[in-house]
């Protein structure tokens, strides 16, 4: 059988579309994986929306930031972490409520509407850096700018990391 060059560049392609597709079954990145789940309450009660955040302590290759809906989140193992430490964070959800018009229609700048503007700006500087959509309720420091949450990721384990926060300052003990 004789082949001239198209025959052979078409063989050629097929090689390396097969090569390339059976090297897409594997296992990725061959990182041992693994899923991560949990709940996230605050003071008792599921946090509505939010985004969780596992940051490596170490040199570790895999971070992670997941949403959190209705009080939980869910981290599968293809995309999952690396047996080690980590920091975690919870963060606010951006609040809609807070890109409200600065000013009425047709309203006229002045005292009231400057004062109704700086409000709306506190409330989206305030939903931006702490409050969870939902409820108009701070995420204190210690949840996410200054966290002191951890989570020990093992291999074999649920690793199943359930957050517990409070909206005082002075974490519950």
């Amino acid at each position: 059988m004789k082949f001239n060059g198209s025959k052979l560049a078409i063989i050629w392609v097929l090689v390396y579309c097969g090569a390339s597709f059976l090297s897409g079954c594997s296992d990725g990145d061959n990182l041992p994986r693994q899923a991560v789940s949990g709940k996230v309450t605050m003071d008792g009660a599921p946090l509505p929306g939010g985004t969780i955040q596992f940051t490596p302590a170490t040199e570790l290759p895999t971070p992670a930031l997941v949403p959190i809906e209705a009080g939980t989140y869910t981290i599968p193992r293809d995309r999952g972490l690396v047996p080690g430490s980590y920091k975690v964070s919870i963060l606010p959800s951006e609040n809609p409520a807070s890109q409200e018009p600065t000013e009425g229609p047709g309203e006229p700048p002045g005292p009231a509407a400057q004062a109704r503007a700086e409000a709306l700006d506190k409330k989206a500087r305030a939903a931006k850096f702490g409050k969870s959509r939902g409820k108009d309720q701070l995420i204190p420091p210690q949840y996410n700018t200054a966290t002191t949450l951890t989570a020990e990721v093992k291999e074999g384990s649920p690793n199943e990391f359930n957050f517990d926060l409070t909206s005082s300052a002075v974490p519950k003990r």
